[in-house]
């Protein structure tokens, strides 16, 4: 007796049938959209938002000063006042005058600043609500010039690829280790990498702290954290081919691209500390990072230890988790953004704990005694405890 097979649903109808719960929420949120306030008043209502503007950017240019704001709340806000250390300035706008929700404009005031002296700029509102952004040191803003685009280049070439490089050079001795030792640092690789990944998550998660709240922050951090893992999961897949997990070059190579997205993240902290005047924390932290970076060297090197690796191929590891570093000074520098920056940390954190995973993998699969040797809970806690010593030269 044969089995009878149901025959599939013909034509396009079922397909139609399926976008009817999507267009029915798409009418039911335009009812609550259009009706919204006679939605809340049925519970109550809360008191309406300060209308305080949200200070994006100060640029400093000889004897004027640029003020970019954005009105990060429901209702228009009008710039109707601006003051320069408590005295009330004259000015002009690059933009409207009144702002819609996350419109922004450009206020530029004609003023004689000090060099590397404070300064306090208020912005009020129609309302009288005033502002106050405080700039800890006025400093000419960085503007894109051949000089300037070599320099940040050069700052992020000496904390991304130069750290990384000499880290690279244990690869020599790590060939002559005994296995037990490879699997040590193998999980230091994973230490270090589960710190990067968890710093970054909480840089991310400050930053969005302080984003106005119609920009959704906290899924934005989830965006970036998830995009960044799955696709660090798809790329993992196709270096392995088809086996249980990455392996030699292979998981080098995520190890490098994971280490690379963190780079990112520092050099954007790099170039915005030069770019706003903070010169000093600048180069504290060019110090700091390139003293904290020499480590991810070593945990790109781990994976090699086992395969033949060319010195062209090293070179590559090395601009993979370096070189990005160079393009985070660029856009720190002449491109910062509060949206961006939470954003790029994320896909730090979500790239650096997924290549955590691939390597406990091989741990388990090549470690003598697997994750539960000695060996290799050591190597763990002691890339966690090597991140956390270096990262304190940048405070």
């Amino acid at each position: 007796m044969e089995a009878r097979t149901e025959a599939a649903p013909g034509g396009v109808a079922w397909r139609l049938w399926a976008l009817v719960p999507i267009v029915l929420l798409a009418v039911a949120v335009a009812g609550v959209v259009s009706q919204g306030d006679r939605v809340v008043d049925l519970v109550g209502g809360n008191p309406p938002p300060a209308d305080e503007f949200d200070v994006r950017r100060v640029e400093f240019r000889p004897g004027v000063i640029r003020v970019q704001v954005r009105n990060p709340q429901p209702d228009d806000l009008t710039i109707a006042l601006v003051t320069v250390d408590d005295a009330i300035v004259p000015f002009t706008l690059d933009g409207p005058a009144t702002l819609g929700r996350l419109r922004s404009s450009t206020i530029v005031v004609p003023y004689d600043w000090v060099e590397e002296e404070p300064i306090a700029i208020g912005v009020t509102s129609s309302t009288g609500i005033q502002t106050t952004h405080e700039v800890p040191a006025a400093v000419l803003t960085p503007q894109p010039s051949v000089r300037g685009f070599l320099g940040y280049g050069l700052i992020g070439a000496l904390v991304g690829i130069l750290p990384v490089a000499l880290g690279l050079l244990w690869l020599p001795s790590l060939r002559r280790a005994d296995p037990r030792w490879i699997a040590a640092f193998m999980a230091l690789t994973g230490g270090l990498l589960t710190f990067l990944g968890v710093e970054a998550l909480a840089e991310a998660l400050e930053l969005q702290a302080v984003l106005p709240s119609a920009l959704g922050g906290p899924g934005l951090v989830l965006l970036g954290l998830a995009a960044s893992a799955l696709g660090m999961t798809f790329l993992s897949s196709r270096l392995s081919r088809g086996k249980a997990g990455a392996t030699g070059l292979a998981l080098a190579l995520l190890v490098a691209i994971g280490i690379g997205v963190h780079n990112l993240g520092e050099g954007l902290a790099i170039g915005s500390s030069f770019a706003t005047g903070e010169l000093q924390l600048g180069a504290f932290l060019v110090i700091g990072f390139m003293v904290h970076n020499v480590t991810e060297g070593l945990g790109i090197a781990a994976p090699a230890s086992r395969t033949r690796v060319s010195v062209r191929q090293l070179l590559a590891l090395a601009l993979v988790a370096g070189a990005p570093a160079i393009l985070g000074t660029w856009l720190g520098g002449y491109a910062s953004s509060d949206v961006l920056t939470p954003l790029f940390f994320a896909l730090a954190a979500g790239a650096a704990l997924q290549v955590v995973v691939e390597v406990g993998r091989y741990v388990a699969r090549t470690a003598p005694g697997g994750l539960r040797s000695g060996w290799v809970v050591g190597g763990y806690l002691a890339g966690i405890a090597a991140m956390w010593a270096t990262g304190l030269l940048i405070g």
